[in-house]
């Protein structure tokens, strides 16, 4: 799913910076699969792009994998603000994990 997710992200965005992290196995009901990821993406396509869409076009590019996947988290960044501050929030937890 992973090389999936990274394949459908550079044919459609020109890619600076890109690392995805399975966060599965923080949440609850586990079971082996990719669930849960943040993706964390840094491309001057973003550039005079507000938050919202930024994720947009992430989701636009992730196509049918969207339905495959429980709980996407994004950072989406130009290269200047990466360079800036590569400082980004982290993913929520999980309300289900016990």
């Amino acid at each position: 799913m992973i090389d999936k997710i990274k394949d459908n992200l550079s044919k459609a965005i020109n890619i600076s910076e890109l690392d995805i992290v399975d966060e599965s196995p923080n949440h609850g009901g586990y079971d082996g699969s990719v669930s849960h990821v943040k993706i964390i993406i840094v491309s001057d396509d973003f550039k005079e792009n507000r938050l919202l869409d930024r994720h947009k076009i992430v989701y636009k590019a992730l196509g049918s994998l969207v339905s495959e996947i429980h709980a996407i988290s994004i950072v989406a960044k130009t290269k200047q603000e990466w360079f800036e501050s590569s400082e980004f929030q982290q993913s929520p937890p999980c309300g289900k994990k016990s």
